[in-house]
């Protein structure tokens, strides 16, 4: 009886000392990864430039496959579908998970890795974007500029967020 009131006093001291509410920040990390897989999956279908339909042997594959863009849009797209989908596995297996410790050391992986994909499906839209305009396109270079400027802000908004969220957490496993 002693050691369960001391294990609850501990465990109340240890869930103070967290600056954020995990519970809460998981769930909404949840339906960011869901959403995440949920549009890189069907951009994937939806291939830029379209598919061949002529008859003959290239019928139903992609008609930009040769373009460096479309390649670079196919793997940054598959990277955050997989990283979201990797995310939204790792929190499922966090449901009911008592140790707070490998609790707090998987939500801050789950957390990285939803940056990651974040990244990922802004390159994803900025590549198959690029892949479908004429290269000397007045769009091509803004488009690129644009995107090359969120990452700063995302760099900038995230660098503070995360120094901020794990510093007073020290991650034994």
């Amino acid at each position: 009886m002693i050691i369960a009131e001391n294990e609850e006093k501990e465990r109340a001291e240890f869930e103070k000392s967290i600056p954020i509410d995990v519970g809460k920040a998981r769930d909404t990390h949840l339906i960011v990864a869901t959403l995440i897989a949920t549009v890189t999956f069907a951009a994937g279908f939806t291939m830029p430039g379209g598919y061949n339909s002529n008859n003959g042997p290239n019928q139903g594959m992609a008609i930009l496959t040769r373009e460096a863009a479309f390649k670079a849009f196919v793997v940054t797209d598959s990277m955050a579908m997989i990283l979201s989908t990797c995310a939204v596995l790792i929190y499922f297996a966090l449901a009911d998970y008592g140790d707070q410790t490998k609790l707090l050391y998987r939500y801050s992986l789950t957390a990285g890795l939803l940056m990651i994909a974040t990244g990922a499906m802004v390159l994803a839209f900025i590549t198959g974007i690029y892949a479908v305009l004429p290269h000397s396109s007045s769009l091509a270079i803004p488009i690129w500029i644009i995107g090359c400027f969120s990452f700063v802000i995302y760099y900038c908004l995230f660098k503070e967020n995360f120094h901020k969220q794990f510093e007073s957490i020290s991650f034994n496993i």
